[in-house]
């Protein structure tokens, strides 16, 4: 029964100091009316619109074999944004990550970006970039196995303390499942689940016939996509946000990640180009 436990959790749950502090803080918002109010006031307020999502790492764009979807993606943005700020991942860099490069943290853009106090946490490194360099993180980002999450929320205003131009700010967050803040996911309140979610027209599988059991992608999911029944994991469609972090690992590649139709790229950018300006 304990090894099954320790299967079922994420290097962020069995690694981080950060991640016990988080489960506390969330427990004390869902034990006190007040500070949960307080909190999804501030986060999460009447008739501000939010989006969030994370971008499949794993989709190849047709016949075009040398371009994956995040670059298709992250590249539009960047090309469109007016200013573009690059910083140190704070999660990796408060957490002393091991695994993944602390450098390849965040890129904000917009004129929002350009009102963040660069000398104030939790910015750490931070300078402002040329499209140039911003895309050369993209790549970097992808071979150091990162997954993209784009992201236009009230949440990082607060914290940049840009909310004057939380319109005008938008996120490009490379995470890992060992640090990242991302970890709201699986802990946090549920309206975080109702403002980030899967890209449409994904689908995530397993092949009962190639999975074995193993558990390997139950480490690397952060969102709680993942069930066992039978012996066998299964996707838990309600959860998954199709990052494809879980295809990459998966030893027997049992998991495949698919997009239904590549015009579904165009409706992700309009999604975010009608909720944020970073022109």
């Amino acid at each position: 029964m304990t090894e099954k436990k320790e299967m079922d959790l994420s290097p962020i749950e069995m690694n981080t100091e950060r991640a016990n502090k988080l489960r506390e803080l969330l427990k004390m918002a869902k034990t006190s009316p007040k500070m949960k109010k307080m909190y999804l006031e501030k986060t999460f307020p009447e008739g501000v619109e939010q989006t969030g999502t994370p971008i499949p790492v794993n989709v190849s764009l047709g016949e075009y074999e040398d371009q994956i979807l995040p670059f298709k993606v992250t590249e539009y943005f960047i090309n469109k944004a007016s200013t573009i700020l690059l910083t140190d991942c704070p999660c990796r860099r408060a957490n002393k990550c091991e695994n993944h490069d602390v450098s390849l943290g965040c890129t904000w853009m917009g004129e929002g970006a350009k009102h963040v106090d660069l000398n104030k946490w939790p910015v750490t490194n931070g300078r402002i970039a040329t499209k140039e360099e911003a895309l050369e993180r993209e790549r970097l980002a992808y071979e150091n196995g990162l997954v993209p999450h784009l992201g236009k929320l009230r949440g990082d205003a607060e914290l940049y303390n840009v909310v004057d131009y939380e319109d005008q700010f938008m996120s490009i967050c490379h995470c890992c499942s060992c640090c990242c803040v991302v970890s709201l996911m699986k802990y946090g309140p549920s309206e975080y689940k109702n403002v980030v979610k899967r890209m449409e027209g994904v689908t995530v599988r397993v092949d009962p016939d190639k999975c074995v059991g193993c558990g390997t992608c139950f480490k690397y999911c952060i969102y709680d996509g993942l069930k066992m029944e039978n012996d066998k994991a299964v996707i838990n469609q309600e959860n998954c946000m199709g990052c494809g972090r879980c295809e990459m690992k998966c030893p027997n590649k049992a998991i495949t990640v698919s997009i239904d139709d590549y015009s579904r790229i165009d409706e992700l950018i309009a999604r975010f180009e009608s909720k944020v300006d970073i022109t």
